[in-house]
């Protein structure tokens, strides 16, 4: 079936580690990461890789490696991490994983295109700097970029 909210425990943690990035001046390091989201740093570590493989941060190897924003939090929307690494959001919004309806306007259409648009507008509308205010960093929010 397909969801109205479809957002994976991957794209949640991505969002969320490049949030504390933000916090922590556009860089961090997957294992500290993980431990403040409790989730395994093979885990996340597999999903930046991901981000980085996208262009949306970079890697740094070494001792003191980690993961930097290409560019400020500001900049970075949730749509872009989600697309990134789940794909585009289904344009096709049935409640039901094959149509049940005998007529082609669903009951339900007109409410699962109005939350869909809203979905997808508050994805493309809220950046990483957002999110980043919701664990309290005011100076780190915007995240800085690193080249």
């Amino acid at each position: 079936m397909d969801k109205i909210v479809a957002i994976s425990d991957r794209t949640n943690a991505a969002l969320h580690a490049l949030a504390l990035a933000a916090c922590n001046g556009g860089s961090i390091a997957a294992k500290a990461a993980a431990e403040r989201l409790g989730v395994s740093p093979t885990y996340l570590a597999k999903i930046l890789q991901s981000l980085a493989a996208k262009g949306l941060i970079a890697s740094v190897r070494g001792i003191c490696g980690g993961f930097s924003l290409l560019a400020p939090a500001s900049s970075l929307r949730c749509m872009d991490v989600l697309a990134a690494l789940d794909g585009p959001l289904p344009d096709h919004y049935c409640l039901f994983e094959r149509a049940v309806c005998v007529t082609r306007q669903c009951g339900f259409k007109t409410l699962c295109d109005e939350t869909a648009a809203k979905m997808r507008a508050a994805l493309e509308g809220t950046t990483v700097a957002d999110l980043a205010s919701s664990f309290g960093c005011a100076d780190g929010a915007a995240g800085t970029a690193k080249n």
